[in-house]
């Protein structure tokens, strides 16, 4: 399939060519009068005038690719592109931004070849099998049976990874002129290169915690100044299917020998059986991808015929399946039937079941209300329907109390915290500036120190489950003094530095190296996403839709 991207590339030339001449005899003209009445314009682009199956083709289709599909490989291009958020106004941005991508693309002269097109495809997780190599088979399955739902032809697909090519080759070039000084690079690597040696003291939040006696009045007031983040989980009640597959079982025939027979005979013996074996379980692992192909093809077939009904032959094509609707009650997220409290069947990237059920929303698109065939365990797929869905709501006062309670105690406490930590701070530094150590200057203030160190970033320490943020806060931080209280949810912790030096590292000039690449990969993104932001602001968008009656 990805072999044959194009055929007859003479004729298909020959017979753009005959349009293109077409077309500009006749000028726009002819395309208006042709126009599908049921295919109404939808966005007039810098005085151009796109359908509503143009911008949902090169727009909302490709977005719901990305996500059904998992195809986690195109996420940057639809971060970078403005793809990531709901609605219309996402749409219509990544839509006009492909648009831009494309004409920066022709002006630039980036093609990308039937060759990196390939290339880029067969690195996909989506199409890969079990032991992780490209599998051409998903693929076909993919293009022939699948990407119809999403109204996208094969060779809307390509065109998507082409464009994903084209952006990052236009990011190299616009961002091209962006050099990042080496400085910067070694500074950051060396940054993590440091040992540091500290003394610590602590304030725990649960003193101020222990202090604070709130009424129902004072809660009730909080709660009316911030009711609106204390929200009841959104349940949903579904049916769905699992069609499981029905494996042949390996034979288990036992070797028997006579008791008289030599030790060559029964390794010859051994041997044959061994053999037996492996060709059974040779058999048995294709016997299993043959049943695993056939039951993926009725699955997409099942999915297909209740598109046809348009949902309403769920129960039906599933009895005729010979798989067994089963009907949840509401349920939140928290609460998952057992059966689908798993994760997706995926050696590189396995997602939480639940996590897929609780986005499905209806539309006003059929399948919306449906899953894909999600890959389950012990290669069974499920498809579940959307039956009801109790949206979340504002708690009552009553329903909330206890959240309230604890954000009362945690917001009035922290800000007791935070002003006692910063008085402590400013006296210590008064005492240490006067001479003092700092376990004295700390015990003055009714705080017991611990030394810790001398550690690096990656260091482990006992009983300090937070190292990293121990290590930044130092790193940064010259020898003999005290850094800024650090502000965690137990409490804060004064850290003072008493030593700091570099380990030496002779693979350090890689790792800058390194660092300098990556430093300059994402300058070149931030410059790219910046000039798609200006070629966006100066383009006249204009959604014909909110003017018909």
């Amino acid at each position: 399939m990805i072999e044959h991207l194009r055929k007859y590339t003479g004729l298909i030339i020959f017979v753009i060519a005959i349009l293109f001449v077409g077309l500009a005899f006749f000028g726009d003209n002819v395309a208006k009068s042709h126009r599908n009445s049921n295919d109404p314009v939808a966005l007039k682009v810098d005085g151009r005038e796109y359908t509503m199956t143009e911008v949902q083709k090169l727009g909302g289709a490709p977005m719901a690719l990305a996500q059904g599909f998992r195809m986690f490989e195109m996420f940057d291009f639809l971060s970078t592109l403005g793809a990531l958020g709901g609605g219309d106004e996402t749409e219509h941005r990544f839509f006009v931004n492909r648009l831009n991508v494309r004409q920066a693309a022709e002006d630039f002269g980036v093609y990308p070849s039937k060759e990196e097109i390939t290339a880029e495809i067969k690195k996909m997780t989506s199409f890969q099998g079990a032991d992780g190599a490209y599998d051409q088979q998903r693929y076909n399955d993919f293009a022939t049976k699948s990407i119809g739902r999403l109204g996208m032809t094969e060779g809307d697909f390509i065109d998507v990874v082409r464009d994903v090519i084209a952006t990052r080759k236009l990011s190299e070039i616009i961002g091209g002129g962006l050099t990042v000084d080496r400085t910067l690079a070694a500074q950051q690597v060396t940054s993590r290169d440091q040992q540091v040696a500290i003394q610590i003291a602590r304030i725990p939040l649960s003193k101020f915690q222990e202090e604070l006696k709130p009424t129902d009045e004072e809660l009730k007031a909080q709660w009316e100044t911030t009711k609106d983040k204390y929200q009841t989980d959104r349940k949903i009640k579904l049916s769905y299917v699992i069609a499981k597959p029905t494996y042949p079982e390996l034979p288990k025939d036992e070797v028997k020998l006579p008791d008289a027979v030599t030790d060559e005979q029964k390794k010859e013996a051994e041997k044959k059986a061994a053999d037996k074996k492996a060709i059974d379980e040779a058999k048995l692992a294709a016997d299993k991808r043959e049943i695993d192909k056939e039951l993926a093809d009725k699955v997409d077939s099942f999915l297909q015929e209740i598109e046809q009904s348009e949902g309403k032959d769920f129960a039906k094509l599933s009895e005729e399946n010979g798989w067994k609707v089963v009907t949840t009650d509401l349920f939140a997220r928290v609460a998952l039937p057992a059966e689908l409290a798993g994760n997706t069947r995926s050696t590189s990237n396995p997602l939480p079941i639940g996590d897929i059920l609780f986005k499905i929303t209806p539309g006003s698109d059929t399948m919306s209300s449906f899953s894909e065939a999600l890959p389950i365990a012990d290669g069974a797929f499920l498809v579940a329907h959307l039956d009801q869905a109790e949206e979340p709501r504002t708690k009552t006062f009553e329903e909330a109390k206890e959240q309230v309670r604890v954000d009362y105690l945690a917001d009035k406490a922290g800000e007791a915290l935070k002003k006692e930590a910063d008085e402590k701070a400013a006296k210590i530094r008064e005492a240490l500036a006067a001479g003092k150590s700092f376990a004295d200057a700390a015990k003055e203030q009714g705080l017991e120190v611990k030394s810790l160190g001398p550690f690096k970033a990656t260091d482990k320490i006992p009983d300090e489950a937070d190292v990293s943020t121990l290590f930044e806060t130092a790193s940064m931080v010259d020898p003999g003094k005290l850094a800024d209280p650090v502000m965690r949810p137990d409490g804060a912790t004064l850290v003072f530095v008493e030593k700091r030096e570099i380990v030496k590292d002779p693979a350090r000039d890689e790792r800058v190296n390194q660092s300098l690449t990556g430093l300059t990969s994402n300058q070149q993104r931030i410059a790219f996403s910046a000039w798609l932001d200006e070629k966006l602001a100066a383009t006249q968008i204009e959604d014909l839709r909110k003017k018909q009656p």
